[in-house]
């Protein structure tokens, strides 16, 4: 039987060390995961990012500023830092991780607002599409990526938890609903994925390091995919085979919109 490849859409690999970089990556190649779109938070992990992906053939990278990690409004030398790692590395393949969170303790909306419109405009520019963050403020988010004509260069909302009226616009605006563990653990959202169309569906961990888990074999990383993609196969009640076809081919077509050279031979084996 012909293995069908398995894409995780959004990690944080680049925030661990070199040794255990190359540690889960290894892991994440035996658990079936063919390849990886790491997103960076700020320029450090894009510069991480970007040697990464040219280190590791089935590591492709995603450029932007997360919402919390912004202190004060983007800086030409940001900008342009951001252009140059984009334009520069074909396998840098999103602008990503951008966004808004609304908790109290995030940077200031005014601030939020300026980045996410800027990288969306960024993106509209390079044709790459976006991944974006959105906590407590769907609402919010949805209104942006219409002002700002998102749905031009589409892409998903990472870590979807929200409602059947969020997924709904995202999807009639061509946008991915990107899934993570949550599902594995939250009714509501299995009604939301059970009411959305397969092929608006990918995949991902978000995975990062988790020192509030004691038990280090317990921390996510993209190997758990496959959890995900079984979950997914549950809900639908559809074979597991034709669920990790769709996905891959989701993922496949949001990421070639922006990158016409990437074929699926691409994702699946690698490239450097």
């Amino acid at each position: 039987m012909i293995k069908i490849p398995i894409i995780d859409s959004h990690t944080h690999i680049n925030s661990y060390n070199s040794k255990e970089i190359s540690e889960i990556l290894n892991r994440t190649k035996i658990h079936g995961i063919n390849s990886i779109i790491d997103a960076s938070v700020d320029i450090n992990s894009a510069e991480i990012i970007n040697q990464m992906t040219k280190k590791y053939p089935h590591v492709f990278g995603g450029i932007g500023f997360h919402p919390q990690n912004l202190t004060k409004e983007l800086n030409k030398t940001e900008v342009d830092q951001m252009y140059k790692l984009i334009t520069g590395n074909k396998k840098i393949l999103v602008i990503s991780e951008i966004g808004l969170d609304f908790q109290p303790s995030s940077p200031s909306r005014e601030i939020q607002y300026k980045a996410f419109r800027k990288q969306i405009g960024i993106a509209r520019e390079l044709n790459k599409p976006i991944i974006f963050h959105s906590r407590l403020c769907a609402d919010e988010t949805i209104r942006i990526l219409k002002e700002e004509r998102a749905y031009e260069v589409g892409g998903a909302m990472h870590y979807f938890q929200s409602n059947n009226k969020i997924a709904s616009e995202l999807e009639s605006m061509g946008f991915k609903i990107s899934v993570g563990k949550p599902l594995l653990r939250t009714k509501k959202l299995e009604n939301v994925i059970n009411a959305t169309n397969i092929k608006n569906i990918i995949v991902e961990t978000d995975s990062a390091p988790q020192p509030f888990k004691q038990n280090r074999a317990n921390w996510t990383e993209p190997k758990d995919c496959n959890l995900i993609i079984d979950k997914i196969s549950q809900i639908k009640n559809e074979n597991i085979e034709n669920i990790t076809q769709n996905i891959f081919d989701n993922t496949f077509e949001m990421l070639k919109h922006g990158s016409n050279w990437l074929t699926k031979e691409h994702l699946s084996k690698g490239l450097i």
